[in-house]
């Protein structure tokens, strides 16, 4: 589907003087930059990912914040535009949240068996045994995996087809100051969502550690604070066979074979404990090997609560960002709805 833009033109905007657009236009792209610097350091972890979340709803907003300033009055150009990436943004939203909620589900299992672990006095051998059942299914399972709701293909699809609307922003027609202003800003949105959105899917989905390469648009006067971020956490690897594509990854995961910092850590833990158990059962229940049982199972509960807290207050960014979205896209189908019954 083309959604470029196509304007009629702006009566409204046309009041405002050259300076006044500059000094709008500048005030976005400037609150935009603050907002990718306030990312950095970059990481891959769970609090870096709700952050970078918020900064993408933070972009949506100011971008709605924008044009409402600039009273833009051309309903069917933003409808269009809004209505189709917007569903793309909804639907990397969904497949992200799936991933956190099926990590989320496997908590419970680790608090039982840490619970197993540290209950009065020295855990029975049933209670070892049945943490160590519980643990045992925790690593087979894996941490990593893709438990979203699209495939991989999909997923990247939907970010490829968010980036590649940056193009399809190009105005044609008569382009007046205030549109091209505007137009500018659309495509400041479409990057910054697909360029974290892409980071964070590719984190959560460690069987396929491939993040969507995008090239850096040096036209905006954040695209300092972006490549800050990718000089952190990405790291060019060698052209794809399959693909014939230079692709991009996550340089923890590429230079640590390790997944999100907080998974990692559990993972870790979960080993320590794994192995400790074994010693007790194998030499005996010795005061310095449960001393070590105990100490490891700290450990593990200290990371199952990262962890959890971590997925939880990813999991309320999603749905913040999913509700602005969904929020702006009810505002701009109203409008263009409106505008319809009064011709």
């Amino acid at each position: 589907m083309d959604t470029r833009l196509v304007f009629t033109g702006n009566k409204k905007g046309a009041m405002l003087t050259a300076e006044e657009l500059e000094s709008i236009s500048k005030s976005f792209h400037e609150s935009l930059r603050s907002r990718l610097w306030g990312l950095s350091p970059a990481s891959a972890s769970l609090p870096w990912f709700s952050s970078a979340v918020e900064a993408i709803a933070f972009t949506h907003s100011a971008a709605r914040s924008l044009i409402y300033e600039l009273n833009l009055d051309d309903g069917d150009s933003l409808s269009s535009w809004y209505s189709d990436d917007s569903l793309k943004v909804l639907d990397i939203c969904n497949c992200i949240s799936s991933e956190v909620e099926r990590l989320g589900l496997r908590c419970p299992n680790l608090r039982i068996a840490v619970k197993l672990l540290r209950s009065d006095g020295d855990p029975s051998e049933e209670e070892s045994h049945r943490a160590r059942d519980l643990l045992a299914d925790w690593v087979s399972e894996g941490v990593g995996g893709d438990g979203c709701v699209k495939s991989v293909d999909d997923v990247e699809g939907l970010i490829r087809n968010l980036a590649a609307s940056m193009e399809m922003s190009t105005p044609r027609g008569m382009v007046s100051p205030v549109e091209r202003v505007v137009c500018r800003a659309i495509r400041a949105v479409s990057f910054v969502t697909a360029f974290l959105a892409g980071v964070i899917s590719s984190a959560l989905r460690v069987s396929s550690r491939a993040v969507v390469g995008l090239p850096v648009p040096e036209e905006f006067p954040w695209c300092d604070s972006v490549r800050a971020i990718q000089s952190a956490v990405i790291v060019d690897s060698e052209c794809s066979e399959d693909t014939d594509k230079e692709a991009q990854i996550l340089r923890e995961l590429d230079e640590m074979g390790a997944s999100v910092k907080e998974l990692d850590d559990v993972e870790a833990s979960v080993w320590r404990v794994l192995e400790t158990i074994e010693d007790v059962a194998a030499l005996g229940g010795g005061g310095e090997i449960v001393g070590r049982l105990r100490s490891a199972t700290i450990e593990l509960e200290k990371a199952s609560e990262a962890m959890s807290e971590g997925l939880s207050s990813l999991r309320e960014g999603l749905n913040g960002l999913f509700r602005t979205v969904t929020r702006m896209r009810k505002e701009v189908v109203d409008e263009f709805t409106a505008k319809k019954k009064q011709e």
